[in-house]
C-alpha cells in the first residue's frame, strides 16, 4: 500500500487548495451578479428542492457502491457495500485534490487492493466506470458541443481547443484499454519502445526493473481475464452499465433540482446536456478536481438561461452539492483510515 497519497498533510493541503479556489471563483461571481433580487428570492426558495438534491446526490454514492461490488463479484472477488461506498468517497475526495483528477484511479486500486484483492483485478474495478463513461461522453459530447455551440460562442476558440484535446485523450485511453485487455503481452513491446528513450534508459538499467515488468505483465494478464469474466456474465454487466446509468442520472439531476428550488423554469433535458458537455471536458483541465474552471464552465453556459441575479448562487450551491460536501465528507473517511493504518503498524511493532 502506497500510503504517500494518504497522508495527513498532503490531505489538509489539497482540501484547502481546492476549497480556496472554488470559494474564489464563485465570491468573484457571486459579487459581480448579486443585487437586491437575489436577496428577494432566496426568501423564496423552495427548501424541499434542497432536500432532494441532497438525497439525489447520497443515492448517487450509494448505486456507485453497487457497481463496485457488482464488479467484484462478476470478477470472483467479494467486497462489502459500505466497503466499496466508502472507497468510492476516499477516491472523489482524493481524485479532487489532485490535477486532472489524477488521484482518483492509484487511490481506488490502493483500497481495494488493501481489501485483499489482487492489483489486476482492482484495476478492472476501478476503469471499468470511467470507460463506460469515456466511450458514451466522446459519442455524445461533440454532436451536443455542435448543436449548442452558440452557447459557448464567447469562447469559442477555447471550448475547441477543450474540446480536441478531450477527444484526444479520451481515444488514447480506451486504445490503451483495449490494447491491454487483447493483448497484455504487448505491455512488453510497448516497454522496449519506451528503453529506446535515452531519458528512460537510466531507469530501466536498475536492477529490479525486470522484476518489474513482470509483475505488471502478470497484472495486465489478471485484468485480461477479468475482463474476460465480465464478458461471460451478460447480467453481470447489464447491472454494471445500468449503475453506471442511474449513477449520472442522479448527479445530473442536482442542477435542474436547484433550478426548481429557486423557481426557474428551464428544460431538464437541456440541463442534463449542458452538464454532459461541462463533464466531458472537466477532466483534462489542470486545477484540482476542476476547481474554478467547473464554475467558470458552469457560469457562461448557464447565464443564457439564468438570470444574473441568481447565477452566482445557482452555481456555487450546484458546486456544493455535486463536488465540495462529498470531498469534505472523503476527507474525514481519509482522515480515519489513515488512523487506523497507523494503529495497525503499531500493533505490529508491539507484536514484533
Amino acid at each position: 500500500m502506497n500510503k504517500n497519497i494518504f497522508s495527513r498533510k498532503k490531505i489538509i493541503k489539497g482540501l484547502i487548495i481546492s476549497l480556496a479556489i472554488g470559494v474564489a471563483v464563485f465570491l468573484l461571481v457571486f459579487l459581480l451578479t448579486i443585487d437586491k433580487n437575489t436577496l428577494k428570492s432566496l426568501q423564496h426558495m423552495k427548501e424541499s428542492y434542497l432536500f432532494f438534491a441532497a438525497i439525489a446526490i447520497f443515492l448517487a454514492f450509494m448505486v456507485e457502491g453497487l457497481r463496485i461490488q457488482t464488479v467484484a463479484q462478476v470478477i470472483e472477488e467479494k467486497i462489502g457495500f459500505w466497503e466499496s461506498v466508502k472507497i468510492f468517497y476516499i477516491s472523489f475526495f482524493l481524485g479532487g485534490i489532485t490535477p486532472y483528477f489524477s488521484g482518483t484511479i492509484p487511490a481506488q486500486i490502493a483500497l481495494f487492493t488493501k481489501t485483499g484483492i489482487p492489483v489486476g483485478k482492482a484495476t478492472m474495478i476501478t476503469t471499468v466506470r470511467p470507460i463506460i463513461k469515456t466511450v458514451v461522453f466522446l459519442f455524445v459530447t461533440p454532436v451536443l458541443f455542435f448543436y449548442f455551440r452558440e452557447s459557448v460562442e464567447e469562447y469559442e476558440l477555447l471550448s475547441w481547443l477543450l474540446l480536441v484535446a478531450a477527444i484526444f485523450f479520451s481515444l488514447l485511453t480506451i486504445f490503451l484499454f483495449i490494447l491491454i485487455v487483447k493483448n497484455p503481452e504487448k505491455i512488453k513491446l510497448i516497454i522496449q519502445w519506451l528503453r529506446k528513450i535515452t531519458l528512460l534508459q537510466k531507469y530501466f538499467d536498475k536492477p529490479d526493473t525486470e522484476q518489474k515488468i513482470e509483475w505488471l505483465i502478470f497484472q495486465g494478464i489478471q485484468f485480461n481475464k477479468s475482463f474476460n469474466l465480465l464478458l461471460e456474465n451478460p447480467m453481470g454487466l447489464f447491472l454494471i452499465f445500468l449503475y453506471t446509468a442511474i449513477y449520472w442520472f442522479l448527479y445530473f439531476s442536482i442542477a435542474p433540482l436547484l433550478l426548481l428550488a429557486m423557481e426557474i423554469q428551464l428544460d431538464y433535458a437541456l440541463v442534463m446536456i449542458i452538464q454532459v458537455l461541462i463533464f466531458f471536458v472537466l477532466p483534462f483541465l489542470p486545477t484540482p478536481g476542476g476547481s474554478g474552471a467547473a464554475e467558470l464552465g458552469f457560469v457562461s453556459l448557464f447565464s443564457f438561461f439564468v438570470a444574473e441575479h441568481l447565477l452566482g448562487i445557482y452555481v456555487g450551491g450546484w458546486r456544493l452539492f455535486t463536488f465540495y460536501i462529498n470531498i469534505i465528507i472523503g476527507a474525514v473517511l481519509s482522515l480515519f483510515e489513515l488512523r487506523k493504518w497507523a494503529g495497525q503498524e503499531k500493533i505490529i511493532k508491539i507484536r514484533q
